[in-house]
């Protein structure tokens, strides 16, 4: 009886750290060492754009395609290409890139900026304005 007892048992806790008494750091107290542990490491995939995500910027509306991004944040259009059939994850992605919670942070370029703009336009055509008949099918300029 005491084997079976001692195979059912628990391990020990591990020696690392756990969270606080009231649980982990909120986002806006997270000093830059802890945005560095809770980043996902770079990986040489994210160095290149995926098959996928080349299919994804060919099928983009004229005027949309993120070139500035693709070239210089690979790793991004390649989450883009995998989130984009869901225009839910997508403006979830798209706010957490446009509203930077990390302190300290420089930012995109402007004419990375301005195409995430675009294609935060462009997703929400899709999430609000897709189903309205009087919408069309095309996105259009704002105020248009």
């Amino acid at each position: 009886m005491r084997r079976i007892l001692s195979l059912l048992r628990l391990p020990k806790p591990s020696s690392r750290r756990q969270p606080g008494p009231h649980g982990p750091k909120p986002r806006e107290l997270l000093t830059d060492s802890d945005w560095v542990r809770l980043r996902a490491p770079e990986r040489h995939r994210d160095q290149t754009l995926s098959p996928g995500a080349l299919e994804w910027l060919e099928r983009l509306p004229d005027g949309f395609c993120p070139e500035t991004l693709a070239e210089r944040f690979p790793r991004i259009v390649n989450r883009f290409a995998m989130l984009w059939p869901d225009p839910g994850l997508t403006e979830n992605y798209l706010d957490e890139l446009l509203m930077p919670k990390r302190p300290d942070r420089q930012g995109f370029p402007a004419e990375v900026t301005f195409e995430l703009q675009s294609l935060q336009f462009l997703n929400e055509h899709r999430l609000y304005l897709a189903d309205d008949p009087a919408g069309g099918d095309e996105p259009q300029e704002p105020g248009l």
